[in-house]
């Protein structure tokens, strides 16, 4: 194998590929990054079997062949090359070792053959649809914030896509507070499918600001999304989801209208004597058009307040305050409405107009 390419495309191909690779494994070429050159073409793989990332630049490919090499040397050889020369030069001999020559740096390492190196297929999908790149990471940054990091419940610790009559929900839960994010899209077919917490997040990290349209395509148990530069394929998380939909299926008394920033503001400050160690509440009391909140633990004490448009009945209500910071930063709107129905019940957190998203957060039982 010999080719040629521009050192920053090799760069970007390698930074994405190595996403997928896996740290630990019992199975050493899993640990590798997958390098095939063909037809000008130059290919870079990573795969732990949970998730696959393949991606693909342009070069001058003057001898095909593919091989395995050790992704975290070869990435760092790749980002510690002269960033004054521009063109990178990569052979591979007849005793396995490859050789990286970029201006007068020069590296060389020996590579595992590419033959037990898992490669994806193109899957058997049962269904497919497009979207947006922009929406797709929107609608992903705004729901995986709210997944369970406990397995003990395996489908929690991913995000539901659910299509439904051209409506599609994206939906977070760790069994403490629900996040949906909708958006109507052209797509006849009824489609459902849990993807997992950790692909979600590589995605973020993907996916781009464009209007680009990245297909997604779904079979029983994997899901493979084109995006712009790389093809990701991923396993799907196994199970039936929870009927989110039935979850803030009570009546509400309290409606309160107001400004995303203040009450973040408010709330972060008073969560500031607050820690997971502590496990503090930050306690709201909502009346006569003013929220109280008030934080008190072992380190101290703190009170704040501010002004609302509120109609409906007064309320004292905690929260766990990571919760709600948590919810309000990814509401990506000015104002917010929150709706209350009791103290045991969780406050429904959503546009002042419409419903492309619902956060829904459980309170704390005070004692």
């Amino acid at each position: 194998m010999k080719f040629s390419c521009l050192r920053e495309n090799l760069l970007q191909a390698v930074s994405i590929a190595e996403r997928a690779v896996a740290s630990k494994s019992t199975m050493n070429i899993l640990e590798g990054l997958f390098i095939e050159a063909k037809e000008n073409e130059i290919r870079f793989l990573g795969n732990n079997l949970e998730l696959c990332i393949d991606c693909s630049i342009t070069g001058n490919v003057e001898k095909k062949g593919s091989c395995v090499v050790k992704a975290n040397l070869f990435s760092d050889a790749i980002k510690k090359l002269p960033a004054s020369n521009q063109e990178v030069f990569v052979e591979v001999n007849e005793n396995n070792v490859i050789f990286i020559t970029c201006g007068n740096a020069k590296f060389n390492f020996s590579t595992a053959p590419a033959d037990e190196f898992p490669r994806p297929q193109e899957i058997n999908a049962l269904d497919e649809m497009v979207l947006e790149e922009s929406l797709l990471k929107n609608m992903i940054r705004q729901t995986v914030y709210a997944i369970s990091q406990n397995d003990t419940k395996p489908y929690l610790t991913g995000i539901l896509f659910d299509m439904k009559n051209g409506l599609l929900n994206v939906v977070g839960c760790d069994g403490y507070r629900l996040a949906i994010r909708r958006e109507a899209l052209t797509h006849e077919k009824d489609l459902q499918f849990i993807m997992q917490g950790k692909t979600a997040r590589e995605l973020l990290s993907l996916l781009g600001d464009s209007d680009y349209k990245v297909t997604v395509k779904v079979s029983d148990k994997q899901a493979q999304l084109y995006l712009k530069n790389c093809v990701v394929t991923t396993r799907l998380i196994d199970g039936d989801y929870l009927n989110y939909e039935t979850v803030a299926k009570h009546e509400n008394t309290l409606f309160v209208v107001t400004e995303t920033k203040e009450i973040l503001d408010s709330v972060d400050r008073a969560s500031l004597i607050a820690s997971e160690a502590i496990k503090a509440h930050v306690l709201l009391h909502i009346e006569d058009g003013q929220v109280n909140i008030n934080c008190e633990t072992i380190l101290g004490q703190v009170k704040d307040k501010f002004e609302v448009d509120m109609q409906g009945e007064p309320i004292e209500i905690a929260f766990n305050p990571r919760y709600l910071l948590e919810a309000f930063k990814n509401t990506e709107c000015k104002e917010i409405k929150m709706s209350f129905s009791t103290a045991l019940n969780p406050v429904i957190i959503q546009p002042v107009s419409g419903n492309s998203f619902q956060y829904i957060v459980l309170p704390v039982r005070l004692h």
